[in-house]
Protein backbone atom coordinates (compact mmCIF):
# COMPACT_ATOMS: atom_id res chain seq x y z
CA UNK A 1 0.00 0.00 0.00
CA UNK A 2 2.87 2.39 0.33
CA UNK A 3 4.18 1.79 -2.78
CA UNK A 4 0.93 3.09 -4.30
CA UNK A 5 1.07 5.72 -2.23
CA UNK A 6 4.41 6.64 -3.23
CA UNK A 7 3.89 7.16 -7.16
CA UNK A 8 1.10 10.16 -5.65
CA UNK A 9 3.17 11.55 -2.74
CA UNK A 10 6.98 12.84 -3.76
CA UNK A 11 9.64 13.89 -1.05
CA UNK A 12 8.70 17.64 -2.37
CA UNK A 13 4.86 17.38 -1.64
CA UNK A 14 5.48 15.62 2.00
CA UNK A 15 8.12 18.54 2.70
CA UNK A 16 5.10 21.07 1.63
CA UNK A 17 2.54 19.00 4.02
CA UNK A 18 4.46 19.11 7.07
CA UNK A 19 3.37 22.37 8.18
CA UNK A 20 -0.33 21.95 6.98
CA UNK A 21 -0.41 18.48 9.25
CA UNK A 22 1.05 20.41 12.20
CA UNK A 23 -1.69 22.77 11.74
CA UNK A 24 -4.34 20.14 11.89
CA UNK A 25 -3.28 18.86 14.39
CA UNK A 26 -2.70 21.90 16.76
CA UNK A 27 -6.34 22.85 15.77
CA UNK A 28 -7.62 20.06 17.35
CA UNK A 29 -5.42 20.88 20.31
CA UNK A 30 -6.85 24.55 20.42
CA UNK A 31 -9.90 23.79 20.44
CA UNK A 32 -10.38 21.13 22.64
CA UNK A 33 -8.16 22.06 25.57
CA UNK A 34 -10.09 23.92 27.72
CA UNK A 35 -13.19 22.26 27.48
CA UNK A 36 -11.78 18.64 27.59
CA UNK A 37 -9.73 19.93 30.80
CA UNK A 38 -12.99 21.52 32.42
CA UNK A 39 -15.35 18.40 31.65
CA UNK A 40 -12.64 15.62 32.70
CA UNK A 41 -10.94 17.26 35.85
CA UNK A 42 -13.07 15.59 38.17
CA UNK A 43 -12.62 11.76 36.11
CA UNK A 44 -9.22 12.06 35.85
CA UNK A 45 -7.92 8.62 37.83
CA UNK A 46 -5.71 9.94 40.96
CA UNK A 47 -2.52 8.78 39.86
CA UNK A 48 0.98 10.41 40.64
CA UNK A 49 1.28 10.62 36.72
CA UNK A 50 -1.74 12.44 36.25
CA UNK A 51 -1.09 14.67 38.69
CA UNK A 52 2.53 15.31 37.39
CA UNK A 53 0.89 15.56 33.68
CA UNK A 54 -2.08 18.00 35.10
CA UNK A 55 0.42 20.42 36.92
CA UNK A 56 2.95 20.13 33.91
CA UNK A 57 0.55 21.02 31.73
CA UNK A 58 -0.74 23.95 33.62
CA UNK A 59 2.98 25.52 34.18
CA UNK A 60 2.82 25.73 30.78
CA UNK A 61 0.04 26.69 29.52
CA UNK A 62 -3.20 25.48 29.20
CA UNK A 63 -5.85 27.97 27.39
CA UNK A 64 -6.70 28.04 24.10
CA UNK A 65 -4.99 31.25 23.82
CA UNK A 66 -1.57 30.46 25.06
CA UNK A 67 -1.80 27.15 22.82
CA UNK A 68 -2.26 28.80 20.12
CA UNK A 69 0.63 31.21 20.69
CA UNK A 70 3.01 28.15 21.70
CA UNK A 71 1.71 26.72 18.36
CA UNK A 72 2.43 30.09 15.73
CA UNK A 73 6.33 29.40 17.61
CA UNK A 74 6.29 26.08 16.68
CA UNK A 75 4.85 26.35 13.21
CA UNK A 76 6.92 29.30 12.27
CA UNK A 77 9.83 27.02 12.85
CA UNK A 78 8.14 24.35 10.94
CA UNK A 79 7.89 26.64 8.15
CA UNK A 80 11.18 27.29 7.75
CA UNK A 81 12.24 24.09 8.29
CA UNK A 82 9.53 22.79 5.55
CA UNK A 83 10.85 25.81 2.85
CA UNK A 84 14.90 25.08 3.35
CA UNK A 85 14.34 21.05 3.33
CA UNK A 86 12.64 21.53 0.40
CA UNK A 87 14.81 23.98 -1.86
CA UNK A 88 17.40 22.11 -0.50
CA UNK A 89 17.13 18.65 -0.60
CA UNK A 90 16.72 18.88 -4.53
CA UNK A 91 20.06 20.16 -4.38
CA UNK A 92 21.54 17.36 -2.10
CA UNK A 93 21.01 19.15 0.83
CA UNK A 94 20.77 17.83 4.33
CA UNK A 95 17.43 16.59 5.65
CA UNK A 96 18.83 16.41 9.39
CA UNK A 97 16.40 19.45 10.53
CA UNK A 98 13.15 18.00 8.63
CA UNK A 99 13.88 14.60 10.09
CA UNK A 100 15.00 16.01 13.70
CA UNK A 101 11.01 17.63 13.71
CA UNK A 102 9.85 14.47 12.64
CA UNK A 103 11.18 12.45 15.13
CA UNK A 104 9.30 15.10 17.10
CA UNK A 105 5.76 14.27 15.52
CA UNK A 106 5.96 10.58 16.43
CA UNK A 107 7.08 11.13 20.10
CA UNK A 108 3.96 13.57 20.00
CA UNK A 109 1.69 10.57 18.55
CA UNK A 110 2.99 8.03 20.62
CA UNK A 111 3.03 10.84 24.31
CA UNK A 112 -1.19 11.15 22.75
CA UNK A 113 -1.68 7.63 22.37
CA UNK A 114 -0.01 7.19 26.51
CA UNK A 115 -1.76 10.23 27.71
CA UNK A 116 -5.12 8.83 26.14
CA UNK A 117 -4.96 5.31 27.90
CA UNK A 118 -3.82 6.96 31.43
CA UNK A 119 -6.33 9.37 31.49
CA UNK A 120 -9.04 6.57 30.11
CA UNK A 121 -10.59 8.74 27.76
CA UNK A 122 -10.26 11.67 24.93
CA UNK A 123 -7.29 14.08 25.38
CA UNK A 124 -6.76 16.69 22.74
CA UNK A 125 -4.71 16.25 19.89
CA UNK A 126 -5.52 11.83 19.79
CA UNK A 127 -7.85 12.08 16.81
CA UNK A 128 -5.24 13.57 14.43
CA UNK A 129 -2.77 11.73 16.24
CA UNK A 130 -4.04 8.55 15.15
CA UNK A 131 -5.41 9.60 11.15
CA UNK A 132 -3.21 12.16 10.63
CA UNK A 133 0.34 12.58 12.54
CA UNK A 134 0.86 8.85 12.21
CA UNK A 135 0.39 7.95 8.87
CA UNK A 136 1.77 11.03 7.49
CA UNK A 137 5.40 9.58 9.49
CA UNK A 138 5.18 6.44 8.07
CA UNK A 139 4.55 7.58 4.93
CA UNK A 140 7.36 10.16 4.88
CA UNK A 141 10.05 7.83 6.79
CA UNK A 142 8.57 5.19 3.85
CA UNK A 143 9.63 7.55 1.33
CA UNK A 144 12.86 9.06 2.80
CA UNK A 145 14.47 5.64 2.88
CA UNK A 146 12.62 4.55 -0.69
CA UNK A 147 14.52 7.35 -1.92
CA UNK A 148 17.90 6.87 -0.54
CA UNK A 149 17.56 10.33 1.89
CA UNK A 150 17.39 8.26 4.93
CA UNK A 151 19.49 5.87 6.51
CA UNK A 152 20.73 4.91 10.14
CA UNK A 153 23.51 7.16 10.06
CA UNK A 154 20.52 10.48 9.78
CA UNK A 155 18.28 9.04 11.93
CA UNK A 156 20.79 8.05 14.91
CA UNK A 157 22.40 11.84 14.49
CA UNK A 158 18.62 13.39 14.00
CA UNK A 159 17.74 12.31 17.61
CA UNK A 160 19.80 14.53 19.72
CA UNK A 161 18.55 17.44 17.18
CA UNK A 162 15.46 16.53 18.31
CA UNK A 163 15.90 16.99 21.89
CA UNK A 164 17.55 20.37 21.34
CA UNK A 165 14.20 21.20 19.39
CA UNK A 166 12.12 20.18 22.37
CA UNK A 167 13.48 23.08 24.36
CA UNK A 168 13.85 25.50 21.23
CA UNK A 169 9.64 24.83 20.99
CA UNK A 170 9.14 24.83 24.59
CA UNK A 171 10.19 28.72 24.23
CA UNK A 172 6.51 28.69 22.35
CA UNK A 173 5.04 27.84 25.66
CA UNK A 174 7.07 30.26 27.46
CA UNK A 175 5.70 32.99 25.01
CA UNK A 176 1.99 31.91 25.29
CA UNK A 177 2.71 32.59 29.35
CA UNK A 178 3.89 35.67 28.80
CA UNK A 179 1.65 37.02 26.36
CA UNK A 180 -1.75 35.49 27.48
CA UNK A 181 -2.19 35.83 31.48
Amino acid sequence: MLGALHQFLDLKTLIWLFPIVFIFHDLEEIITIESSMAANKDNYPKTNFVERTLRMREKLGSTAAQLAVSATWILLIISFTAVLTAHFSSNGGSLLLFTAILNLFVLQAFMHIVQTIIFRGYTPGIITSLFLLIPYCLVTYYVLVKSGQMDSHLLFTSLPVSLILILVFLVGNLLGRYFIR
